[in-house]
């Protein structure tokens, strides 16, 4: 049944979408024939079905898509076998294009008299049943080639390390048809550690500052387990020195804690210690800090963070290591927009403004949001380990959902556990490697598959690995599709969090490469033209399939204005447009269609006994038609005027008949007339007596 509802769908949408497509004028000047909708089915060998469609605004080809949509596997057939679902097409090019496994035979005369030439372009396979010989069939296919590869690297030798191979890849792929290649990735053992701790030094932190005043040598110690080439940076920060976040009085912008404790100034962000491999140089700039203090709860974190991140020379990040950013807070974070509150209205502008070891800009932009801190993060390879007291972790992994490569540990009341955390939050994030990519070009897609003992799906746009340990050699199959034609776009493909990166050069396959045979062009082509992927292309003045038709100072589209329908079809779809007349086809039966745009056939009309019970019938007379619509209301109106004259005459001659009885019934002497007043009148005086 759904075979029979697909041929039906099929039928409707190539007349329907020819005759929509040829209006469009505008769009199809390059293309003789004005017809380039193409809808592809595929099934793709070793992924998930899927569509393409190559129209847009107009209803029928979405409603082909819901009716195809519910079919078994969506767009694919039952039986699994490729398919090339197509309209007419014009030329190779054409065909190639029209989807991922549609093939061109360039074989020549491979096409019946009256038949189109879009009848070359199928699957390979209906090709060859047609008797299109192999090596005459062209159906480009994809090709990679690597260009850089250097080995993985075992260990670190203060050298940059190779982590990610291969490191250069060129892909040439048929649109439609996705490309699988493998990346291997090995951590090296010793790799170098840059640790920045960036720490809370508002007033409820004074303890943590001072258990964390002597933690420096167990930091070193911990780091010192990875890696023999482990640094730390230290910074801190508060919030902005305006209200409503601080106090803005002198005295206690100067001073923001009670007489009793001995504090600093209140600042946004300040960068205390660059990277440094001397533990006495990170122990003399954290014990000189002292605590400072604000008025609102959340603080300046985000502010912090971006600072840290994109003034990389500054602070001291080097080229080759793991960048891991150390957040200890025991409260929220303004985020952007907060700045209105305190009538700061400039945006973020992901910049570095330190001068002085301060931020200069803290109080004139607003706070960066968290996808801007989420982003440069991510560019400059840097992995945040949240810090944070138990009210607030709730928040802060929340914060950790949005940014890439993060992790969340407790802190303890006094950051007595700090090392401990880092330690474990560093194994989570050196054990886990997640493949992705930066943005796409347009139409084009990328699917991770991990090759590994413990591989996690997080999306089609990443693949992840869990619990590798350093040293370990794990691989992905990356599949690579590009659903229309492009030239030299470029996909960078990286792990989170380290600099190695894997540079993809994406062209397509969309020209034809046919082995054209020059000597027998003129004989074929009758001399006008010469032989192009096995159908003849033809000089300026000559059109037809070999050629044969001499247009002169017409161009072809004129020529072809012959050849259009009443319905707007040309040759009604079911013939050629040759010398500006229809040549048709023949029918599915063996039969031809007929009349001067073949819109006739003996197929369709219903029997009687076995026989036809009409041909075409003869098309109606415009003038007979014109003609009788006027003179069927020149009789209807002057049918209407007799009937109102009718009627009048009736009414005159009921008034008259009346008035004749009338008269007949009056009664006077015949002398007299009924209508005569004497004109003398009689006056009497009531007041005369007789006297």
């Amino acid at each position: 049944m759904f075979s029979i509802l697909m041929s039906l769908v099929e039928s409707y949408f190539l007349v329907l979408s020819s005759s929509l497509l040829y209006n469009d004028a505008s769009r199809f000047r390059s293309r003789p024939a004005g017809l380039d909708a193409r809808v592809l089915l595929t099934r793709p060998r070793g992924v998930h079905c899927q569509h393409r469609t190559d129209m847009n605004h107009h209803w029928p080809f979405v409603l082909l898509s819901i009716v195809l949509s519910v079919a078994p596997n969506g767009w694919c057939l039952t039986n699994g076998e490729e398919v090339c679902f197509k309209s007419i097409v014009n030329s190779c090019n054409d065909c190639v294009r029209s989807g991922p496994y549609c093939a061109w035979c360039q074989q020549l005369n491979f096409t019946k008299a009256g038949e189109q030439e879009s009848a070359r372009c199928e699957t390979r396979s209906k090709l060859m049943e047609r008797g299109c010989n192999e090596e005459e069939i062209i159906d480009p296919v994809s090709s990679q080639q690597v260009e850089k590869n250097e080995p993985l690297s075992t260990s670190f030798n203060m050298q940059e390390p190779i982590q990610l191979s291969p490191q250069k890849i060129s892909l040439r792929l048929r649109p439609g048809r996705p490309t699988t290649f493998t990346v291997s990735f090995k951590r090296v053992q010793g790799y170098p550690v840059d640790l920045y701790y960036l720490m809370d030094l508002s007033f409820s932190m004074r303890d943590d500052l001072e258990n964390v005043k002597g933690l420096g040598q167990d930091l070193f110690a911990a780091l010192k387990k990875i890696t023999q080439h482990a640094q730390i940076g230290f910074g801190a920060f508060v919030d902005k020195t305006v209200l409503p976040y601080t106090n803005t009085n002198k005295k206690k912008l100067q001073r923001p804690c009670d007489e009793n404790y001995q504090c600093q100034a209140t600042f946004g962000y300040r960068h205390v210690l660059s990277m440094t491999p001397r533990i006495d140089d990170f122990k003399k700039k954290v014990t000189q800090q002292l605590i400072s203090g604000n008025l609102d709860s959340p603080e300046g974190s985000l502010d912090a963070m971006m600072q840290a991140a994109v003034c990389g020379g500054k602070i001291g990040w080097r080229n080759s290591s793991t960048r891991l950013l150390v957040l200890a807070t025991d409260d929220g974070f303004h985020m952007a927009g907060d700045g209105k509150l305190a009538g700061i209205l400039e945006p973020n502008d992901e910049q570095c403004h330190m001068s002085n070891t301060l931020y200069t800009k803290n109080n004139e932009m607003d706070y960066p949001s968290v996808g801007q801190v989420a982003m440069q993060l991510e560019k400059e390879h840097i992995q945040p380990i949240f810090a944070v007291t138990q009210d607030v972790e709730d928040t802060y992994k929340q914060l950790s959902r949005m940014i890439p490569k993060s992790e969340v540990g407790v802190l303890s009341q006094d950051s007595g556990n700090v090392v401990q955390l880092i330690e474990k939050a560093y194994n989570r994030l050196s054990s886990k490697v997640t493949l992705t990519h930066d943005a796409l070009p347009e139409n084009v897609r990328v699917v991770y598959t991990p090759r590994c003992d413990n591989a996690k799906q997080e999306g089609n746009n990443k693949g992840v690995c869990d619990n590798v340990h350093v040293g370990q050699k794990i691989s992905f199959d990356v599949s690579v599709t590009a659903d229309s034609c492009m030239e030299n776009k470029t996909v960078t493909i990286r792990p989170l969090g380290i600099k190695d990166t894997l540079m993809v050069t994406l062209s397509t396959s969309c020209e034809c490469q046919c082995r054209d045979p020059s000597e027998s062009s003129p004989q074929f082509c009758n001399g006008k033209g010469r032989i192009n992927c096995g159908i003849c292309s033809c000089t300026q003045g000559s059109v037809g399939q070999f050629c044969e038709c001499s247009i002169g100072n017409k161009d072809e589209h004129s020529l072809r204005r012959h050849c259009l329908s009443q319905s707007g079809m040309e040759c009604e779809s079911h013939g050629d447009c040759v010398c500006g007349r229809c040549q048709c086809h023949t029918t599915a039966s063996g039969g031809s269609y007929y009349g001067d745009f073949c819109e006739c056939d003996d197929e369709h009309c219903e029997k009687f006994q076995n026989k036809l019970c009409g041909d075409c019938p003869e098309p109606p007379s415009v003038a007979a038609i014109i003609g009788g619509s006027i003179a069927s209301v020149a009789l209807i109106g002057i049918f209407l005027l007799m009937l109102i004259k009718l009627l009048i005459y009736v009414k005159d001659l009921k008034e008259f008949r009346k008035f004749e009885n009338e008269k007949n019934k009056s009664k006077w002497a015949e002398a007299d007339n009924p209508l005569f007043q004497n004109a003398t009148t009689t006056v009497t005086n009531p007041t005369f007596t007789g006297e």
